[in-house]
């Protein structure tokens, strides 16, 4: 009798782990992937931003998470991916970078993208959200 009961709680045991392997496996957990918008581009880079990561804070500043690509002139395959963290002063077209964790908080010194291209474009497409 008591090996019976064995058998049972064993069997029981193999049941609720084959139970919980088999249907816990079909919920797979993954990191929202990022659906990056292309909305900036030149022949040898490229800018995206994630709109879903757009903010705005209570001084009326925009801060969107962004990545920079170049791009080999030679085969147009991307050599690097740098994700980064874009502080934007829509009003005056102004910009500040900082790494991907950061807060805008520490925004202390705004830039003017006088002579670059695609950060323009990225400041009129991110502000036009």
């Amino acid at each position: 009798m008591i090996g019976f009961r064995n058998y049972i709680s064993q069997g029981l045991l193999i049941g609720y782990i084959f139970f919980l392997v088999f249907f816990c496996s079909s919920f797979k957990i993954f990191a929202d992937e990022i659906e990056w918008l292309e909305v900036s581009k030149t022949n040898n880079e490229l800018l995206y931003i994630n709109p879903k990561s757009i903010k705005y804070n209570n001084k009326g500043f925009l801060s969107v998470i962004a990545k920079h690509s170049d791009i080999d002139p030679d085969n147009k395959s991307v050599i690097n991916n740098e994700p980064f963290l874009m502080a934007i002063d829509c009003e005056n077209r102004l910009f500040s970078k900082f790494p991907a964790n950061a807060d805008l908080k520490q925004v202390k010194n705004w830039e003017n993208p006088i002579n670059n291209k695609l950060i323009k474009k990225t400041i009129v497409n991110s502000c036009s959200s």
